[in-house]
């Protein structure tokens, strides 16, 4: 590792634990650890390994197989954390949709599961290659529910913070670009090493200070309740909608079967 790459490294971890320590008196000060408790979890696990990274790498150095290994290890458990705060921060924006959310979540569950499975079975038994296929389509996953959350947002108009989409914001941001770096990384491995830890940790930065943009007050503690229209309006429109479905319907069946004619 060349001189002037090592003092970058060193440097935007010292600034990523600082940014991550002052975080985290944001969210405790304004008392938002009680409002995303995994958020709060994912920033004390992901503070301390930074801390503790920097302790072993000046310990075991950069090219130690067992500081491979810890590494690798450390991200699990930071990319774990990281799911849990994202899961906790969808629920967030949807909670008050609950059959949506009921729905959503299983789903992204099963495929975050299978992403996992098809990247150790495609990297054929090379565990190198199974790490890192295995973190980029956990960080492809969260970029997407991230995504599709948003998506929902804007097009139902769901009511949301500008808070909430600046912590939405730094979420995506780096997943989006973790899965740009794993696969840099996957392509050139050794030669590429170095590199993929400084733009990783650059990464993080980006988001810290996303974040504590974010949470420099504290967040509504829950959304508020949809107003619903009078009883009366519903059942007024229940015919008209009947009818519109029943003409969609026989479009769509004149459309599957066209040789079908009405008697």
């Amino acid at each position: 590792m060349s001189g002037a790459l090592q003092t970058l490294q060193l440097a935007v971890w010292v600034v990523n634990t600082l940014a991550g320590v002052l975080l985290l008196l944001l969210v405790v000060g304004r008392r938002n650890d009680r409002i995303i408790p995994a958020f709060t979890l994912y920033l004390l696990t992901n503070t301390a390994l930074n801390v503790w990274a920097f302790l072993t790498y000046k310990e075991w150095g950069y090219l130690s197989g067992r500081y491979w290994w810890f590494a690798w290890g450390m991200q699990i458990v930071a990319i774990s954390a990281r799911a849990l705060a994202v899961g906790e921060y969808c629920r967030r924006l949807l909670a008050r949709y609950r059959g949506i959310w009921n729905l959503a979540w299983r789903i992204l569950l099963m495929c975050a599961g299978g992403l996992l499975i098809y990247s150790c079975v495609a990297a054929k038994y090379q565990w190198e290659l199974g790490l890192i296929r295995a973190q980029r389509g956990l960080e492809l996953a969260i970029a997407a529910v991230i995504v599709g959350a948003l998506v929902f947002v804007r097009y139902y108009r769901v009511e949301a913070s500008t808070a909430d989409l600046c912590i939405g914001a730094g979420f995506c941001s780096y997943s989006c670009f973790s899965v740009l770096n794993n696969t840099i990384f996957e392509r050139y491995l050794d030669r590429y090493a170095t590199q993929w830890t400084t733009v990783q940790m650059l990464m993080y930065s980006v988001s810290l200070l996303l974040w504590c943009w974010a949470l420099r007050r504290k967040l509504p503690e829950k959304a508020r309740e949809v107003e619903l229209l009078p009883e009366g309006v519903y059942r007024a429109l229940t015919p008209q909608i009947n009818i519109r479905l029943e003409a969609l319907n026989e479009s769509l069946k004149r459309l599957w079967h066209p040789e079908v004619k009405e008697p």
